[in-house]
């Protein structure tokens, strides 16, 4: 495998890579930044388009025989592989203590934009995000419905960016083992889906909200997590098929959104009788 080594941080492919911390060149060259050994890892195992390797020169004793240069070499586009200097590497580099390793990856098919609501099929496992904005939560969320058995995460336009490295780095690699919808016309999505006969519900305490202990749950319900200021908008709510709360302590406002979703999921995963001993 050739091994380009770069000490400028000037270099033409190390500004590139470095622009892809920003979501419009993300976007534009349609890529994103993976950083750290399990992630790079995560992402060969899981037969992701990886195009370039960035190995930091001080943490090449490191990682280096961590990082399955076999797999990558069979691939059929095999990776670009460079040895930064470390100055290069802080460049592109996503974090403040960096492990030494970025990959390049092209966008993921199983990302996809939804402009034709009727041309999707809703996997019967999923979760509604609207304007859930906070990368770290985003992250969490992504984790915690990989771990309960979600198939589909629809995400509102306005949510944080999938490919924000904080989101990536929060959901340790479970990003790539889910499909992901990001829809501009959340009302539209919700009642075409109902027509369909899927139930939406709200994850709110409102009038008439019914008690997640109380809840006739069905195993394809989906449950909308609302943004972590403001939760859901009343239009959104009042197109879903009811609300739901969790009941907590005396004293405490709410849960955190990604808490709140880890609960509710739980919940449907035990419904669905996958939870230990059930």
């Amino acid at each position: 495998m050739e091994i380009t080594e770069i000490t400028s941080r000037q270099n033409t492919t190390v500004m590139w890579a470095a622009s892809l911390k920003e979501k419009k060149y993300r976007e534009k060259h349609q890529a994103f930044l993976l950083e750290g050994t399990k992630l790079v890892n995560e992402a060969v195992v899981s037969h992701l388009p990886i195009t370039h390797i960035f190995v930091a020169e001080g943490k090449k004793a490191s990682v280096w025989d961590e990082l399955p240069w076999e797999a990558l070499t069979e691939r059929e586009e095999v990776p670009r592989v460079y040895l930064l200097s470390d100055a290069c590497f802080e460049k592109i580099s996503t974090e403040k203590a960096f492990q030494g390793v970025v990959a390049v990856v092209k966008y993921l098919d199983f990302f996809k934009r939804i402009d034709k609501i009727n041309s999707v099929e809703l996997p019967s496992r999923a979760l509604f995000l609207s304007s859930v904005r906070d990368p770290g939560n985003l992250g969490a969320i992504v984790r915690s419905a990989v771990a309960f058995g979600t198939e589909a995460l629809i995400l509102s336009a306005d949510s944080a960016d999938v490919y924000h490295p904080k989101v990536l780095r929060a959901a340790m690699g479970t990003l790539f083992k889910v499909s992901v919808f990001i829809v501009s016309d959340e009302i539209g999505f919700v009642r075409a889906f109902r027509e369909k006969g899927r139930r939406f519900f709200a994850a709110e305490l409102r009038e008439n909200a019914v008690s997640l202990s109380a809840f006739s749950m069905c195993h394809d319900d989906v449950f909308v997590i609302g943004n972590e200021g403001h939760g859901i908008s009343p239009e959104l709510s009042a197109v879903c098929d009811g609300s739901v709360y969790i009941p907590i302590a005396d004293g405490v406002e709410s849960l955190n959104a990604s808490v709140a979703a880890s609960v509710l999921l739980w919940e449907l995963y035990k419904k669905r009788g996958e939870a230990v001993g059930d």
